[in-house]
């Protein structure tokens, strides 16, 4: 099998980069339709996070962030990830009286997911309605597992589909 010149580059340029924040991603001009970019859970992912959802709450547990829709701009991941299965792993809640999110440990991950955008890794569970929670707001909720809104759980494996997700 022959490789151009120009694939041979960009699988060096990948292999140097590797390390850096948001390997991996490319830059190209043609993100318009696109909001933004995640692995979208499947029903059996999105039905193992159900348990965590208070009486009243609006249900999410719909998909981690790859690229935040404020990073989105000019940039996409390269097509060998996209439409492509990935699972992670969750091992905590952290939530306020807005939002709820499950933190995912992405060392713990079977797939590497380049990231640019999401403060940490997570899956928004649920909103509240009450106090007119939203999902982006779970970007505001922190993390720290010794943090007084974390609680930490039995490790559960979440699978899915990295898709780019149209405006």
């Amino acid at each position: 099998m022959k490789i151009t010149r120009i694939q041979l580059r960009k699988i060096i340029q990948e292999a140097i980069r590797q390390n850096e924040p948001g390997y991996n991603i490319s830059l190209k001009p043609d993100t318009k339709r696109i909001s933004y970019t995640a692995l979208v859970l499947d029903d059996a992912s999105h039905n193992a996070l159900l348990q965590y959802v208070p009486e009243g709450w609006r249900v999410y547990a719909h998909h981690m962030t790859l690229i935040a829709p404020g990073n989105q701009s000019g940039v996409r991941l390269p097509e060998r990830y996209l439409d492509q299965p990935a699972s992670i792993v969750a091992t905590g809640i952290v939530a306020d009286d807005r939002v709820i999110a499950a933190v995912i440990d992405l060392s713990q991950s079977d797939s590497i997911l380049p990231m640019s955008g999401p403060i940490f890794p997570h899956v928004t569970i649920a909103t509240n309605p009450l106090t007119k929670g939203k999902p982006h707001m779970s970007n505001q909720l922190d993390p720290d597992p010794y943090g007084e809104n974390f609680s930490p759980i039995a490790p559960i494996k979440l699978s899915g589909i990295i898709k780019e997700i149209a405006r």
